[in-house]
């Protein structure tokens, strides 16, 4: 039950952010949970997108969910912190969409519950 209540929470708070129902929105080549195949020498691994689409200036969106919360202490030094921690994540998400598409490429942690965003250019797409 709390777990449906935090799901139920995180989508209500993203239609009623301008950030969430932009990410939510209908956009071009938009993907949810979208599964990829990566393949190296230690064979094939694959990867789940949350969200990604083409935006309005042509730009490849790759964004991550975090359902966590957030409780007192510096909203900005959170936000490093959970993009120093899910950056290589994200970055290999950049490397392996770039094998698809050349088009320019941006990351970005969405936290529904604290209606928080950070986005980024990836290093090495």
């Amino acid at each position: 039950d709390a777990a449906t209540d935090r799901v139920v929470d995180a989508l209500t708070a993203m239609v009623n952010d301008e950030r969430g129902a932009w990410l939510l929105a209908d956009h071009l080549e938009g993907g949810v949970e979208l599964a990829l195949a990566q393949t190296s020498a230690e064979g094939v691994r694959e990867l789940v997108i949350d969200r990604t689409f083409i935006d309005k200036d042509g730009i490849r969106w790759i964004v991550d969910y975090k359902t966590g919360g957030h409780e007192g202490g510096n909203l900005t030094s959170f936000l490093d912190t959970e993009q120093e921690r899910y950056s290589p994540q994200l970055e290999n998400y950049a490397k392996v969409m770039r094998e698809m598409d050349d088009r320019p490429i941006r990351l970005g942690l969405y936290f529904p519950l604290i209606r928080a965003w950070r986005d980024w250019v990836p290093e090495n797409p």
